[in-house]
């Protein structure tokens, strides 16, 4: 009844993969459900106007920064990994466009070499790869594993594959550094090289609800 209370042993990592895929949920729920006022609210206004024609229309620009902080974890990587998109977007569009188009042209024109984020975003995207299947295990209760596993599991298998093994290495540990070997590794980007922190990437990742979490 509405009395009662039921009570589900779970383990402390089985508990806050619980919590915090509970709020990761509601917090997009609570987001999706603003933009959608948002848009109906537009379209209130649109219906209101004299002139059927006439659309009023606010458009936002998300411009990423890519960024390099004291500390940089799951979040950095995000935006770093769209950063790189971005880049090649640009390149393949704008600038090897531009010399196509000089080369059909006939202009006398020296052909640049241009950055490739291809590997790059292979290697972020294996290390995702990798950090999906570790999250799995996590919220089916695999006590072993760990975000110092999926580190090291991330490091040797980038080693393995010579495309990927420049773009993404292993930290290393220094007296002004004393970040553990398996804590992080060193992403080669088209900007510089960046030192990412791994510790709580497993929760971070984790936002897969509980059926008892789906009810409410």
């Amino acid at each position: 009844g509405r009395e009662s209370l039921h009570e589900v042993p779970r383990t402390t990592s089985q508990f806050r993969h619980a919590l915090h895929s509970l709020i990761k949920a509601l917090y997009k729920r609570l987001f999706e459900r603003l933009v959608q006022r948002i848009n109906s609210s537009f379209q209130e206004l649109s219906a209101q106007s004299e002139d059927s024609f006439q659309r009023r229309e606010i458009g936002i620009l998300d411009i990423y920064g890519f960024e390099r902080l004291q500390r940089n974890s799951f979040e950095q990587l995000c935006i770093n990994l769209a950063n790189e998109r971005l880049q090649q977007y640009f390149v393949e569009n704008a600038l090897m466009a531009e010399q196509d188009l000089y080369r059909r042209e006939g202009l006398p024109w020296r052909s640049l070499e241009l950055p490739d984020s291809s590997p790059v975003v292979s290697a972020i995207g294996h290390s995702f790869r990798i950090l999906d299947e570790y999250s799995q295990q996590l919220a089916k209760g695999f006590e072993k594993t760990s975000d110092e596993s999926f580190c090291q599991k991330t490091v040797d298998e980038a080693q393995k594959d010579p495309a990927r093994r420049e773009f993404l290495r292993q930290l290393r540990v220094s007296k002004r550094r004393p970040t553990a070997v398996n804590e992080g590794f060193t992403v080669k980007h088209y900007a510089g090289l960046v030192e990412y922190n791994t510790k709580g990437w497993l929760d971070k990742n984790n936002d897969r609800l509980l059926p008892d979490c789906e009810e409410l």
